[in-house]
C-alpha cells in the first residue's frame, strides 16, 4: 500500500477516537507490536519482504514517551520509507531525518 498518497487519511484515522487503533493499523498495513528492547532503543520501524510495515516498541517505557515515539515512527512510515531505502541504524539521532521525525506531530 503506498502510505505517501493516504497520509493525511493515515493521520484523520489516528486522531479519530471512534476508529479503535488496531484497526486503524491494519487498514494501512501497518503491524505493531510491544517489545522488551533495551533501554537505548526506544522503537524502530521496518518493511517486510512481503511489504508490510512493522512497528515495533518498547514496552518499558512510560506512556508519554510511548506516543512521542509513536508519532516519530509513523512520520518515518508515511514519508522516509516510501521514498528512500530505510536501514535500520544506529546512532542516527543527529540525522536530517531523525530530526524531522522528533518533531512530527499527529494533533
Amino acid at each position: 500500500m503506498n502510505l505517501s498518497i493516504l497520509d493525511k487519511q493515515l493521520i484523520r484515522s489516528l486522531i479519530d477516537d471512534s476508529i479503535p487503533f488496531h484497526d486503524v493499523m491494519s487498514a494501512f498495513d501497518i503491524r505493531t507490536s510491544i517489545g522488551n528492547l533495551t533501554p537505548e532503543v526506544y522503537a524502530f520501524v521496518y518493511v517486510s519482504r512481503k511489504g508490510r510495515y512493522h512497528l515495533v516498541m518498547n514496552g518499558n517505557i512510560n506512556a508519554e514517551t510511548q506516543y512521542r515515539v509513536f508519532c516519530h515512527e509513523i512520520k518515518h512510515i508515511i514519508y522516509d520509507l516510501p521514498t528512500i531505502g530505510y536501514v535500520v541504524g544506529l546512532d542516527m539521532q543527529r540525522t536530517t531525518i531523525e530530526e524531522a521525525a522528533d518533531l512530527f506531530k499527529l494533533a
